[in-house]
């Protein structure tokens, strides 16, 4: 017994470890969550710590934990968004349902307009950790990805000599940019945007977010060069990735908070 439960506790550590490698880091999707917690409704705040028992930042990375653990394994593709030609998100080939968007609107769909009161608790529950994690990682900027047609890569970043592709370097970029700042530090430098602005950014569904994260996306690769080194880069281009990152946590917060405050809008 007990080599059966070093086993999973083995095997437990190192979907962790993976994790690490394909999302926004912890600290990332902590900043999100926790600033979608600040733009929460009194009555879906509520609901949500009733539900979770906790703060959204708590779940933040659950998803990226249980990812690949047999009853959740499909959850695996729901962390990007696969878009066309036409930068629409239409899932994995032959899978239209693997898809950040998608399954945020699902979601939606199915616990929108009173109808999580009809589910059980424990589906609720699920649902919004889910939710804490897909919708913030939909905003990572190496979370869409294009048809080979379109050719969108660019080359990796070097970190004090090592490579970081383009994907470990978003990941990564919090803690790089400011590695001693903690969470609520990081949300006062991001949480800026007018009431104006944050409503214009939380209209319209997960499918046209989708649609304006694969436009900013391509923006972002011509933030660098393959081979530049971040500790040596020039000021202007250190504050271009920069703002790419704080928008991208911060959309990724706002719009978390829209579905939150739709769901349990009563």
């Amino acid at each position: 017994m007990k080599s059966k439960i070093s086993i999973l506790i083995l095997a437990l550590v190192a979907t962790m470890g993976v994790q690490r490698a394909m999302a926004w880091g912890g600290h990332g999707h902590r900043i999100s969550a926790y600033i979608a917690e600040q733009h929460l409704t009194p009555e879906a705040k509520a609901k949500c710590e009733h539900y979770l028992k906790h703060s959204l930042p708590y779940f933040a990375s659950w998803m990226d934990y249980w990812r690949n653990i047999v009853p959740f394994r499909e959850i695996h593709y729901w962390h990007t968004c696969t878009v066309d030609s036409n930068f629409v998100p239409v899932g994995k080939t032959g899978y239209p349902t693997r898809d950040a968007a998608y399954q945020t609107e699902r979601i939606l769909k199915e616990m929108g307009n009173g109808k999580y009161k009809n589910l059980p608790d424990s589906i609720v529950m699920v649902n919004l950790k889910v939710l804490v994690h897909m919708v913030p990682d939909m905003h990572c900027p190496s979370h869409t990805a294009y048809p080979r047609s379109l050719g969108k890569r660019v080359g990796p970043m070097l970190v004090k000599g090592t490579k970081y592709a383009m994907h470990k370097f978003w990941d990564a970029s919090p803690h790089l940019l400011h590695p001693n700042w903690t969470v609520q530090r990081y949300a006062e430098a991001v949480d800026t945007y007018s009431p104006k602005k944050i409503k214009k950014i939380q209209k319209g569904t997960a499918t046209k977010w989708g649609i304006d994260n694969a436009h900013t996306m391509e923006a972002s690769y011509t933030l660098w060069d393959s081979g530049d080194e971040f500790t040596e880069i020039g000021e202007e281009q250190r504050k271009n990735i920069e703002e790419h990152t704080f928008m991208a946590l911060a959309k990724g917060g706002y719009r978390l908070a829209a579905v939150l405050n739709t769901i349990f809008n009563e």
